[in-house]
Formats: C-alpha cells, structure tokens, sequence
C-alpha cells in the first residue's frame, strides 16, 4: 500500500509492533529529498567540502521502556553517506535509527586570512543548530542526539588525525532550549579521547518513571551521564513557549476578552512577525548582535 494512504498510516504501527513488518524507509521519504536550496550555494562551492554523516542507536526494540530509548545515546556504526536510496536498505540492517548531519569545512585559508582583523574568522568557529520541524514523542530526543552528533564529530576528527578545536554552539527556538538543555544536562570534558572512548557505551539505566531528574521525572542524575565535550560558548534565541488551545479560534479580534490583549500586542514591534521594513529592521539588528557576539568570542 503506497506511502501517505490514511489507511496504511493506521495500520502500520500495529504491525510494526506486533512483528509483522518492519518499515522500509525510517524516514518516510525525507531521505531522497533535494538539497536544501540555500545550502547550494555551499555545497556547490569549489572551495568548501561538503560531507554528510549518520550514525546509528540502538532500536527502540532492545530498550525496556521507551522513555529509555528516548534517552540513549549509544554509538553502534557511524559513516559517510550520500543520500541515496540503497543507503535506506543498509540503514535498516543496522537497525533502523539513526541520526544524519552534515559538515561544511574551507578547504583553504580565506582571502584575507584567518585571522579576519584579528577576531580569528571561521577557524575556531563551530555551529550546532538543533531545530524541531515535526512532532516528536519525547523532548530528550533533541538534546540526545545533539550529544551524539558532537561525539561523532569528535570521533570522526581523531580517526583522521585531526586537532580539535573550540566548540560554539548556537540555536534558534526550540533549537536554543535544546543547546541550554544539552550543556545543563551533560558534564564538560576538555579531553577529546573522554569522549569518544563512551562514544559506544550503553547509557546508565535510568530511574524509574517518576522517581528520576529533570524531564518528567525519569532523567539521570548529572554525574551519571555521559561527558560532553567541552563548549566554549553559546549563543542562544529563546522565546517563551506556549501551549495550544484547541477550542480558541486564532483569529483577530477573538484573542482574548480584553481587547487590550490584542491591542498591546500589535502595537509592539518586538512582537509582531511579518515582512515590513520594521519587521526586517528588527531581524537584521538580532543578526548583527549575533555576529558580534561570535566574532569576539572566537
């Protein structure tokens, strides 16, 4: 039965949990999308190496709850790939689950220099930006997999005989609580070979449901998790979140019994999210704090 049939999509879990199938393509068609368009102009780029990266957990299957899976972030393979579709065959060999990244490095000193007047411009400069565009079952998902993308980095860097460098980290939204989640949640280590001698190591049990830290209750404590490498700062954007109300119609006019509400709020540029000249304003100032803040921190 073909992908996107409501029908399939019912029946699929069920069968999936009861051993009777076993989904050919973990990713549900997002494995052979095209790039990106705004990352052509790297990947494309003579000058700039391009390479992605997936490395696999273990199944959800070989975890006794869930919530545990959701926490785990053991490495049992890692390699290059490039997106094509025999890659989804062998994927599911190694289990099914993995996380994709992908790294752009100059492949020679820029015009100028490195140094760029002094503020040592791209060399020791590293982004992470985790993002969540879909529905996910477990909040620790993201900061797991931030930490298993920063421990292949690092692993894949000493296999090549690489020196490491500093670590910054960066995100947006969701993507900003889970850079300050990560460095809360995981112990720092200046020493790379830490990290990757745990890289394959299962994951501590954790507590049971209730009786732990942090994230419902179920979390390791600190000194029970694996040791992250160390971060040389992070610059973070972090709006305040708010829950959905089903039964309150999004529309103007209807916000709220105080019309104030409404008033107060569009009459507040740092508010209002649209395209005009104030709204770009706005954008290219956060923009140009970012940059600084980064440039005199490299």
């Amino acid at each position: 039965m073909p992908l996107q049939n409501p029908l399939w999509e019912i029946i699929e879990p069920h069968l999936v949990s009861a051993g009777l199938y076993t989904v050919q393509d973990p990713t549900y068609g997002r494995w052979l999308l095209p790039p990106h368009p705004p990352h052509l102009s790297l990947i494309n780029d003579p000058g700039v190496s391009h390479n992605y990266r997936r490395v696999f957990l273990p199944p959800y299957g070989s975890f006794k709850s869930k919530q545990e899976a959701y926490d785990s972030t053991q490495i049992i393979h890692a390699e290059d790939v490039k997106l094509v579709k025999e890659e989804l065959e062998t994927g599911v060999k190694h289990g099914g689950r993995w996380v994709c990244y992908s790294t752009w490095e100059m492949k020679d000193e820029p015009k100028g220099g490195w140094d760029g007047g002094g503020k040592g411009r791209g060399r020791d400069l590293v982004l992470i930006h985790g993002e969540m565009n879909s529905y996910i079952p477990s909040l620790l998902l993201l900061p797991a997999a931030l930490h298993v993308v920063l421990t292949d980095v690092v692993q894949n860097d000493l296999a090549r005989g690489r020196e490491q460098r500093k670590v910054f980290l960066s995100g947006a939204s969701m993507g900003g609580w889970t850079v300050l989640y990560y460095i809360l949640k995981y112990p720092p280590t200046s020493s790379p070979e830490v990290v990757v001698s745990q890289a394959a190591d299962p994951d501590a049990t954790p507590p049971e449901e209730g009786a732990g830290k942090g994230y419902g209750d179920a979390e390791r404590s600190r000194k029970g998790e694996k040791t992250r490498i160390h971060v040389a700062g992070a610059f973070v954007l972090c709006p305040m979140v708010e829950g959905s109300l089903p039964l309150a119609k999004a529309v103007r006019g209807n916000v709220s019994d105080d019309p104030k509400v409404e008033e107060d709020f569009f009459s507040d540029l740092m508010l209002k999210v649209g395209s005009d000249e104030a709204d770009d304003e706005k954008r290219q100032r956060v923009l140009a704090d970012w940059k600084s803040w980064l440039l005199q921190r490299c």
